[in-house]
């Protein structure tokens, strides 16, 4: 005879702790070079010049990969 209400399926086991650390240090290093590109932004001024932009923009973009990744490791821990 068959059980009318079968058990549900067991609930998937997020990340481990260990993973969610490494994630998140290095989504930590990631931001590093969008800080110091605030950072040299703001003791050198805005008006710099378009020479310097295209490796502004390159490293926010690394430094919003690090955001997207920590926000990953802490969402699914």
């Amino acid at each position: 005879m068959t059980d009318p209400n079968p058990a549900p399926p067991p609930r998937p086991q997020g990340m481990g702790g260990c993973l969610t650390a490494f994630l998140v240090l290095v989504g930590i290093a990631l931001l590093l070079p969008g800080i110091c590109s605030l950072l040299f932004m703001g003791a050198s001024g805005v008006n710099m010049g378009g020479e310097i932009a295209g490796l502004m923009l390159l490293t926010f973009a690394i430094a919003a990969g690090g955001i997207a990744l920590i926000a990953f490791a802490i969402r699914n821990r």
